[in-house]
């Protein structure tokens, strides 16, 4: 479990490689598998429809991942979304089996393979997005202090998970496995550390507004081209069959 908090901890964390890329193009991308997700729920007609249909989403996903972050670590980091779905799925299978309220068995692995995808798109969007280009879109929008806390929050939520992994590692070779509700204190030590260095950062150097949007990049037409293939591949997944 310590492992896998850690590698979940970097899908949470921007890619310097998603920087051949223009802004425009990596939040295109996201978001429209994301709406090819839900299109794909409304407008399949059998279950093999929308299984191909997700199968396509998931493979692209794995392409540009291995691209972006590099396919091993994506990988891993899934690890314990995969297990929070194995367990949910478990729970509903038993309830069929005991003839309680549940969904159909059939359709509980297409459900977790949806939320899969979905998870997956959801990850990418801070992947590719920076600290600052996240600053900057809110700053557009007129939220700059919304902007100063969703930075601070995305900053320190992989580091928490990080260092949580570390602590756990730490007292398991201390205590040989026993005891492991002690790495509650060095969390708390280390929020109450983090929270103090980075007020006195806030109040000495103040936040960085100085980001820009760079909408377009020199590889740009890659994404483009890989995205409207897609689109096309699922469309034909909906109707040829």
């Amino acid at each position: 479990m310590r492992a896998v908090l850690r590698d979940f901890a970097y899908l949470l964390a921007y890619s310097e490689k998603a920087e051949a890329y223009g802004f425009v193009s990596r939040v295109t991308v996201p978001l429209v598998t994301l709406c090819l997700v839900f299109y794909v729920r409304a407008f399949s007609s059998t279950l093999l429809e929308e299984v191909l249909g997700l199968l396509a989403l998931f493979t692209y996903e794995l392409l540009l991942v291995s691209q972006i972050r590099g396919l091993r670590g994506f990988l891993l980091g899934l690890r314990l979304y995969v297990l929070f779905i194995v367990l949910s799925s478990l729970v509903f299978l038993a309830s069929s089996l005991l003839g309680m309220l549940a969904p159909d068995p059939i359709t509980i692995p297409i459900a977790a393979l949806r939320l899969l995808v979905l998870f997956s798109a959801l990850t990418l969007l801070l992947q590719v997005i920076s600290l600052s280009e996240w600053r900057a879109i809110f700053r557009k929008l007129g939220l700059k202090s919304v902007a100063e806390l969703y930075s601070l929050v995305l900053l320190q939520l992989p580091l928490v998970l990080y260092y949580l992994s570390e602590s756990a590692v730490t007292i398991k070779l201390k205590y040989r496995g026993k005891r492991l509700h002690r790495v509650a204190v060095p969390l708390i030590l280390l929020v109450a550390y983090t929270s103090r260095g980075v007020l006195e950062s806030y109040l000495i150097y103040g936040v960085d507004h100085s980001g820009e949007l760079k909408l377009s990049g020199e590889r740009d037409a890659v994404l483009y081209t890989s995205i409207l293939v897609l689109v096309v591949v699922v469309l034909l997944t909906q109707y040829l069959l």
